[in-house]
Order: structure tokens, then sequence, then C-alpha cells
């Protein structure tokens, strides 16, 4: 829920009156509405707002100031689980935990983007989740990690979603650090091929299926190199698509894609690749 009563509280702490507040950022009609009606307005104006009163964006949003530390195991598993597409298994693993006795800054990076996917996958408010990526951009900083791509994917899943040309941006920025990755460990791997499905998918609703098919073939030599099959299925299954109908190679693709959903026990990717193959 946004908080725009705690606005109008650190505003009159600072003894400013609504029009002090909105000069130069925005009308006071705009700081009335935060106040009284608990409307938030577009994410530069309210990131504006934050600074002069010296909030930050998660500051107003109560979903952002539940989630807390976690074990290591409990945070792998959620992590996983959410990148594989099982959602509620991920918050399954995330409900035991004693979120009270922690301060925010001790907060895992990816628990920020547990917050933003979820959010957008809920379809709750883009501002909901602009503001968890935004605090997972600041957790993360300039590391040269696997993190960087779960960033890239979730802003550029908003923007495609919106049909905003800055979604090219977000996925391009994807095909070079894929470029250059090496020693993955298993979380890594979770987030790479996380990452390529999604990419991927991008390209090929772009009409870009050559590079699409590339990159998927790059997730499928990860997955054979590491003996690892959690999101080959539906890899194999969207590398068809980037395939004529009538190839040998897209009817080889979608029976490899549907041995493996088989094995997974993914009944809804099966049931996908079946109607792909009628």
């Amino acid at each position: 829920m946004f908080l725009g009563d705690l606005i109008h509280e650190r505003r009159l702490k600072k003894q400013l009156t609504q029009s002090e507040l909105a000069a130069g950022i925005c009308t006071q009609n705009t700081i009335s509405k935060i106040e009284k009606k608990q409307i938030p307005p577009t994410i530069p104006i309210l990131t504006k707002i934050c600074l002069r009163l010296d909030l930050t964006l998660n500051d107003l949003f109560t979903e952002f100031n539940s989630i807390d530390t976690a074990t290591d195991q409990n945070t792998i598993n959620a992590e996983i689980a959410l990148l594989n597409g099982h959602t509620q298994l991920a918050l399954d693993c995330i409900q035991p935990i004693d979120f009270a006795s922690s301060q925010p800054n001790t907060f895992p990076p990816i628990f920020y983007f547990f917050q933003g996917y979820t959010s957008f996958l809920n379809q709750q408010s883009e501002l909901q989740v602009f503001s968890a990526y935004n605090s997972f951009t600041a957790a993360i900083g300039d590391e040269a990690s696997t993190l960087k791509l779960l960033l890239n994917t979730g802003m550029g899943l908003i923007y495609q979603q919106a049909d905003e040309p800055l979604a090219e941006f977000y996925f391009n920025k994807n095909l070079l650090l894929i470029q250059h990755l090496d020693h993955l460990n298993n979380v890594d791997l979770h987030r790479v091929l996380f990452t390529i499905y999604h990419t991927a998918q991008y390209l090929l609703a772009s009409n870009q299926n050559k590079v699409a098919k590339k990159l998927l073939e790059t997730g499928i030599e990860l997955s054979q190199k590491h003996h690892f099959i959690d999101q080959l299925a539906q890899i194999l299954a969207l590398k068809a698509k980037t395939l004529g109908k009538n190839t040998p190679e897209y009817a080889e693709t979608l029976i490899q894609a549907l041995v493996f959903a088989k094995f997974l026990e993914d009944d809804q990717l099966s049931t996908e690749i079946e109607q792909l193959q009628s």
C-alpha cells in the first residue's frame, strides 16, 4: 500500500506548506492528492519529493517494509523457485522467516528483485515495481555479477509490456553481458538461463528469430555442459518457435522439449508443447 500520509507527516516536520514542497516539482494539487487520497504521482515526481523530504521510495510502500534477511539456504531456494517459474513455492520458502528482527539495510539484494518481479507478475502498479528495482539497483551497485542480468531482465519486461523502446536497451545489455560470463555456480546458472529465456522471448517478439535462436542455443549448451535440466524444457520449446514449422529440426526440438517437460512433471508446459506439435 502507498503511504501518502508519511509524506504529509514529513512535510509538517520540515515545516513546509504543500506549495513549498511542490515548488519546481509538481502542482500543489498533486501534493494534496498524495496526502489526502493516497494517490501516487509518477516515479520522477515522487523521486524528487522523496529527495526533498529525505525519504526513499521504499519508505512509501508497506509491501517493501515487511521483507528482511533470511538464512542463505532459504534465500537460495526461494530464488531458484522464482526463476524456474514457481512463484508460490518461492513465497513459501520466505514465509517461515522472522522478518521483524533485522534492519532493512541487511536485506540480501535478491529480495528487491523478488519484490519487483512478483509485483510485476501480480500486475501491481508500475510505481511499486520501479521502486523495488530502484532499491535493487542501489543494493548491487557496480557489482559485476549475474544479479545485473536479473535487473536488466526485470526492467526489460516492464518496458516490453508497456511497448516502450527502452526494452531493447535492457535486453541488449543482457546480450553483451552473457558473452562474458564464466565460472558460474548453481545459482548463477539459474539466473543466466532465466535471462536467456526472457531475452529470447523479447527477440522473438521483435522478429529477431536468428538472434533469439543463437541465444537459446547458448542456453542449451550451458545446460548440457553443467548437466542442468531445470529450465531446459522451456528453452527448447521456445527455440522451436524460432524455426520453420515444417522443418525436421522443429519437430525434433519439440520432442526433446516434451521429454524434459514430462520428466520435470511440468503439466502446463507439456500441454503447451503438445499443442505446438499438433
